[in-house]
């Protein structure tokens, strides 16, 4: 059996996926990495897939519960306000002001810099335990691209280190500035977040799963676990406060639909395709926030911490089943 680790983008949200994997480390008795044969993300999925996969100083890879640490114990430096703008300054102002889809970031990159050249120092991608991959986008050149390491073929992004894949693949538009980055065909890129490209990388994972899979004498099977990041009530994926930062307020009332179906429908389409090929073997964890949890991938405030909390927990509650069966069944496939 072919086990895949897909994660979504979501910012904070990052919290939800981390406690449900939390869980299924415990049950398994095993960490992530050894229950996973290939593991993708974007964004803030991204920095978990590649903390998963990353050896530490001590040579074991980092623990989901380490990295929600990341965020839980962190979130507020790393979205902490930009000199002079902010995330309500910002929100107010027009598409020319600092933060606005005319000037400058809303926030400072280093913080998340810091905190991310902490857990990967200057292991490249090669260093990966397991395959991974993780998804940005070339606004340079109108491209979607993927960082990829642990085996896997690493085309014109190369071997870079995991901390600027993992910066890359999270640098959302407006919130964090560009990753400017110079890849092995000597082109210069400027690299965003990768949910421009497929917030939902699950079929990112599915390819890599195939292309094993064919090149097995055994034909092995494929399990795909797609971990979601929590949607508002009635399942809206879009992030709303973006539409804010990428038009004036007077546009937004007529982008908002336009937006939040080019950023919903690929990753609906790409569920129930995936669904119909691997029936059972496809699990798909995503939950609702709870009422007053903010669904702004920038909200870390103590209380928003709180609520994606409690949100994460109910969510492994109710999956209690689904984690049981699968922690059995991928440690006994591993």
């Amino acid at each position: 059996m072919i086990r895949v680790l897909s994660i979504d983008g979501g910012g904070i949200r990052g919290i939800i996926p981390a406690t449900w994997l939390m869980r299924l480390e415990e049950l398994a008795g095993k960490p992530a990495s050894e229950l996973f044969d290939i593991v993708v993300g974007t964004s803030t999925g991204g920095i978990i897939a590649l903390g998963l996969t990353c050896p530490s100083k001590t040579g074991e890879p980092h623990s989901a519960a380490a990295l929600r640490g990341l965020y839980v114990d962190h979130g507020a430096e790393i979205f902490s306000d930009f000199p002079g703008g902010g995330a309500a300054k910002a929100e107010q102002a027009g598409p020319d002001a600092p933060g606005g889809s005319g000037g400058q970031a809303r926030y400072s990159s280093e913080p998340l810099r810091r905190y991310l050249d902490g857990y990967f120092g200057d292991r490249p991608l090669s260093a990966a335990v397991k395959p991974v991959a993780v998804v940005t986008v070339d606004l340079a050149h109108f491209a979607g691209l993927l960082f990829s390491g642990g085996g896997l073929d690493q085309g014109v992004l190369g071997d870079a280190p995991m901390a600027t894949a993992a910066l890359a693949t999270s640098a959302a538009p407006t919130y964090f500035e560009p990753v400017p980055y110079t890849g092995t065909d000597g082109v210069r890129r400027l690299l965003v977040d990768g949910g421009l490209a497929a917030n939902d990388p699950a079929f990112v994972g599915l390819t890599m799963a195939m292309v094993q899979q064919r090149r097995s004498t055994d034909n092995p099977g494929i399990v795909l676990v797609s971990l979601g990041t929590g949607v508002q009530a009635g399942g809206s994926s879009l992030e709303p406060s973006a539409v804010a930062q990428l038009a004036h307020p007077g546009q937004k009332a007529a982008l908002e639909p336009i937006v939040e179906t080019l950023y919903g429908a690929p990753g609906v389409l790409t569920r129930r395709l995936i669904a119909l090929l691997l029936g059972e073997q496809y699990i798909r964890a995503q939950t609702e926030l709870f009422p007053g949890v903010d669904h702004a991938l920038d909200d870390a405030s103590p209380e928003n911490i709180s609520g994606l909390l409690r949100t994460a927990d109910a969510l492994v509650s109710a999956d209690a089943a689904v984690l049981q069966d699968l922690a059995g069944r991928l440690a006994q496939d591993g």
